[in-house]
């Protein structure tokens, strides 16, 4: 990643491709059934009394209306700010980030999934650096300014990682790509997990931000930064997700393998917060910001093309995944195991009924070398453990037409 680039490293036998490892913060969180009920608490406590509501909308859940009577119960006043949408745009940010310098607000809330935080996010980059272009955020360690306004981030699908993480996702409306700002002021003060708000989804939504938190997960393990204290949350995570994953996306009053999903969900951010991801969220990135296609549908279509791709070079650690997984690979050699592990992903996909392939999205043949070109110099590229450049992902690409 990035912010290893200036590491001074000599050709030996004992040489590493990272050899300095960045192991990075998380906010506290409060995980559980009706954690949402205190959320009127936690924002008293970080010095909110009149906050700022970012969200999607989530029109017909009545999800905001509860939180705002939970926070007005516990006397912190808030206005909403619902121009966030799915893959938010910098435009969005910008204006969000105005909303809350109006002056009023000495807090902000985030509700709803992924594109919800990540535009949270970015709003409050913004309006730490007094309104600086959320374009100039992109890439890692881009902030000089401490954080102005706390944040809490209350998550509301089981896949998004966000919440707990240092990274936000923004489109770049004029490039049409999907930039990563990687910071750790980024990071929420303050998180929430709560299942009961994560069981609003649909059943579509769930498969998707399933397989979504299940990619953390992979490319984490697989991420050629090898950051070992990865692989323990990241191993747990994929056990949960092919223990609970089908029964969360299809029952979706079946409580624990909710609950389940909304653990390994975070789980698998505790992993990539540190050890990066790859080419698949490279991929997502690009196929979001030019056809506005949903992330973690569109990792779910690269992830099994892309573990074929990476198996050779991280067979090891697919190895590792397999047996998380429940694969007996006893007498297996660890390219075999991989094999079964990558066969299992696909399994899992059809079981949640996911054929669609980057071509019903949109993708075509004209589009391709545009797409490969942001996708290889997106910043998740560089934790891939095979070595990927401008034809290589146009390959991968056209393989999940």
């Amino acid at each position: 990643m990035p912010h290893f680039r200036d590491v001074q490293r000599k050709l030996s036998l004992e040489r590493q491709e990272y050899p300095i490892k960045m192991q990075h913060a998380y906010p506290s969180v409060n995980i559980g059934w009706g954690a949402h009920t205190m959320v009127g608490n936690d924002a008293k406590a970080l010095g909110m009394t009149n906050a700022l509501i970012v969200t999607t909308g989530l029109k017909g859940t009545g999800i905001i209306e509860a939180i705002q009577g939970v926070l007005k119960y516990a006397g912190v006043s808030s206005e909403v700010y619902d121009k966030a949408t799915p893959n938010p745009k910098d435009y969005e940010v910008m204006e969000g980030a105005k909303a809350l310098a109006s002056g009023k607000f000495d807090g902000m809330i985030s509700i709803g999934g992924g594109s919800t935080t990540d535009c949270a996010k970015a709003i409050k980059l913004v309006y730490s650096h007094d309104g600086q272009d959320v374009r100039t955020f992109e890439g890692a360690f881009k902030c000089t300014k401490k954080n102005k306004i706390p944040h809490l981030a209350i998550n509301t699908t089981s896949g998004t990682g966000s919440e707990v993480s240092c990274f936000s996702i923004i489109n770049h409306t004029e490039k049409m790509y999907k930039m990563a700002l990687f910071d750790p002021q980024c990071t929420p003060s303050k998180s929430v997990n709560d299942p009961l708000l994560h069981q609003c989804m649909t059943q579509e939504l769930a498969a998707y931000t399933g397989m979504d938190a299940l990619t953390h997960a992979v490319e984490a393990i697989a991420s050629r930064l090898c950051v070992q204290s990865a692989y323990g949350p990241g191993l747990w995570a994929i056990t949960e997700i092919f223990a609970n994953l089908r029964e969360s996306a299809c029952n979706r009053n079946n409580d624990r393998a909710v609950e389940q999903m909304v653990w390994a969900e975070m789980a698998a951010a505790y992993s990539f917060n540190s050890a990066g991801l790859g080419i698949v969220h490279s991929m997502a990135h690009a196929m979001g910001g030019l056809y506005d296609s949903p992330h973690g549908l569109c990792n779910a279509i690269a992830l099994v093309d892309v573990c074929r791709y990476n198996l050779p070079a991280a067979t090891a650690r697919f190895a590792m995944m397999a047996r998380a997984a429940g694969i007996n690979t006893e007498g297996m050699s660890d390219i075999k195991a991989g094999e079964k592990f990558i066969d299992m992903i696909q399994e899992l996909k059809d079981d949640l009924g996911i054929t669609t392939r980057f071509a019903d999205l949109g993708l075509q043949e004209k589009d391709l070398d545009g797409l490969s070109k942001f996708a290889a110099a997106d910043i998740c590229s560089e934790g891939n453990p095979k070595d990927v450049g401008f034809k290589e992902m146009r390959s991968v690409f056209k393989g999940c037409m």
